[in-house]
């Protein structure tokens, strides 16, 4: 049973506390606001994937099949939800491509998280300044700014599940639950990550032994998905392998490595939130929340512990559990945690929050990236094709990028999958007009931190027929490490070329 709690007046020591932990996460969450306006208008990619999801939706804005089956040197890795890519291929102009609006998106699903976060630390605890601090402390985290303003589709997809699950919450006592279903549904094909939602109210109508409307809900999410899977399959993308991208694809090994790392930035993160989350559910008893945490901090570990993933397998335990960190700070200002208490705990949250932040760019990363454009322009034709870990570069620079996600081509490869026999083939017969890679090929020991990128298969095609023109310094966020450059490839062998490379 929810403990509801009866309205209290509000005494001159409970409002200075209030006010005292509403500044200390708003100075945090304003440090990142403050960075907004420059992530939104930076012209170039602000962490590994962007330039990928553009190279994509440009693809299908121009009616590309972009859930084809790679055939010779074309592979579209459109791995995330349908309703991603057709939403935001409209919003894509194909003849000058930008990552604003894209961001723009995303700034809206962020700005929705915020707002139901608030909505739920004020159900949870009936008081104002949960609602307020809740939002707060989510925008505080480092890296929910990091792919809050980002192109990928994370936030819009937590906005519509998040959306599914405030509305079960609030009608669980009625079959009102049900009208959760479209919001979970549309939010799994917008992104196939966030379902611990949907799976907690499923376990929470059985552990109250509610079997026919438990029943009612798995079989209308089923109907739901299948009826979306069959729109999609047969009108939106007819004749192609649009299961294959949407769950094959996705499914890359188990990595123990990434699971210990994993677990490493949880317990870094998230362990006080978490204590103190699970302590205020202890006090106020609420199953469905319990149902919720334990899905959503099960589902992020194991979601992680595989190649390529990110902080963003997190986003959903940062926004759930910054609703119970406000709920717990408002229900204790005068409760049985000190203030000191409450006020060390909070700091703790918010320090270890600012682990992941990345900064905004500066004036030399708007230059570097200008450079690069003006090289990729004037060097090369108009739709000639390009090949490098950052597509997005090429489809700015009006050239073609037809193998759009080097990384997860070669994690297929290597998982078998897919061949690379016409990848390997287009490289020997030098069909590409650049290469660009974001290390040094014939670098030795620093191919370590690379290798996972391009198998050695493919560096020695490159290296045998293709020599190095020149290198370019490149953008801070496009960076793996402080020395990365962009170096630039063409066709013709080194022994056809008696000029050194030259650095630009």
């Amino acid at each position: 049973m929810t403990h509801r709690f009866p309205p209290t007046a509000v005494t001159k020591r409970e409002l200075a506390l209030g006010l005292t932990v509403l500044l200390l996460a708003g100075l945090f969450a304003g440090w990142h606001l403050t960075d907004w306006p420059v992530k939104l208008r930076y012209p170039s990619e602000q962490s590994y994937g962007e330039g990928v999801q553009l190279a994509v939706m440009v693809h299908l804005r121009e009616g590309a099949a972009v859930y084809a089956l790679p055939t010779n040197e074309k592979f579209d890795a459109a791995i995330y939800g349908p309703l991603y890519y057709l939403f935001g291929a409209r919003l894509v102009d194909p003849q000058a491509p930008a990552y604003l609006p894209l961001r723009l998106l995303s700034l809206f699903g962020t700005l929705g998280c915020a707002a139901g976060c608030s909505l739920l630390a004020f159900w949870t605890s009936r008081s104002i300044l949960s609602a307020v601090l809740g939002p707060l402390i989510f925008l505080s985290f480092g890296f929910v700014t990091n792919h809050g303003l980002s192109v990928r589709p994370d936030l819009v997809a937590l906005l519509l599940c998040f959306s599914g699950f405030l509305v079960a919450y609030r009608f669980r006592q009625s079959r009102g639950l049900l009208a959760a279903v479209p919001l979970m549904v549309l939010g799994i094909y917008y992104k196939q990550q966030f379902v611990a939602g949907p799976i907690a109210v499923f376990l929470y109508l059985l552990l109250e032994k509610r079997y026919r409307l438990a029943a009612q809900f798995a079989g209308l999410m089923a109907l739901g998905g299948a009826t979306l899977l069959g729109t999609l399959e047969w009108a939106a993308f007819p004749g192609q392998a649009f299961l294959t991208h949407f769950v094959a694809y996705n499914l890359l090994p188990f990595s123990l490595l990434h699971f210990l790392l994993g677990l490493a930035h949880f317990g870094l993160t998230f362990v006080v939130p978490l204590l103190m989350g699970l302590e205020f559910l202890r006090v106020h008893v609420d199953r469905l929340l319990r149902c919720y945490l334990g899905c959503v901090v099960a589902l992020a570990l194991l979601s992680f512990a595989r190649p390529g993933s990110d902080s963003n397998y997190f986003l959903e335990c940062t926004l759930l559990l910054s609703a119970l960190v406000a709920a717990l700070v408002a229900r204790n200002l005068s409760g049985p945690l000190s203030v000191s208490e409450l006020l060390v705990l909070l700091g703790i949250t918010l320090f270890f929050a600012q682990w992941f932040a990345r900064p905004a760019p500066r004036a030399e990363d708007f230059a570097r990236d200008r450079a690069m454009q003006q090289y990729l322009r004037d060097k090369f034709p108009r739709h000639a094709l390009a090949l490098g870990p950052f597509p997005g570069d090429f489809v700015r620079a009006g050239l073609g990028a037809p193998v759009c996600d080097l990384f997860q081509y070669a994690q297929l490869i290597r998982s078998g999958k897919l061949s690379d026999t016409d990848l390997l083939a287009q490289l020997r017969e030098r069909r590409f007009a650049v290469i660009v890679a974001d290390y040094e090929l014939m670098g030795g020991g620093r191919n370590r931190t690379r290798g996972d990128r391009l198998p050695q298969s493919w560096t020695e095609a490159i290296v045998q027929n293709y020599q190095q023109v020149a290198t370019l310094e490149m953008p801070a966020p496009q960076k793996f490490l402080p020395e990365d450059r962009y170096y630039i490839w063409v066709p013709g062998s080194r022994l056809e070329s008696s000029q050194p490379a030259s650095p630009r």
